[in-house]
């Protein structure tokens, strides 16, 4: 019995095309946990926050990270987060962060703001 090298190789993408998706998009079907789920500490590893940036609460630091505090209406926690802030964050901001608690802060390593009044009719 003969097999056929096109086959295997056939085979084979399929099968690797298939492991990339899986990849891909298994760390994006992560659930969303509120400030008060997340600052529970039930939370391990790299998750998604969403919440509500405290007025007045973002601090510049001279490292480029910038310091603020997110909460839910219910709890809140500190956020240190290092990156280019997104051009829609505005005071009082509903937002989605990504990243890992350290120390009783949330270290962020992505931002999404979300922007409610563009939705509204």
């Amino acid at each position: 019995m003969k097999i056929d090298i096109r086959v295997v190789t056939g085979i084979l993408v399929i099968v690797f095309v298939l492991a990339l998706g899986y990849s891909t998009v298994s760390s994006y079907l992560i659930e969303y946990k509120t400030v008060s789920q997340a600052a529970s500490g039930n939370s391990n590893g790299m998750i998604w926050v969403n919440g509500t940036m405290l007025k007045g609460s973002l601090s510049p630091l001279n490292t480029g990270e910038y310091t603020f505090v997110l909460t839910d209406g219910v709890s809140a926690m500190n956020v240190s987060f290092a990156g280019e802030l997104p051009s829609s964050l505005g005071s009082d901001a509903d937002i989605v962060i990504y990243g890992t608690f350290s120390e009783r802060t949330f270290n962020a390593v992505k931002m999404i703001s979300r922007c409610p009044t563009k939705y509204q009719g």
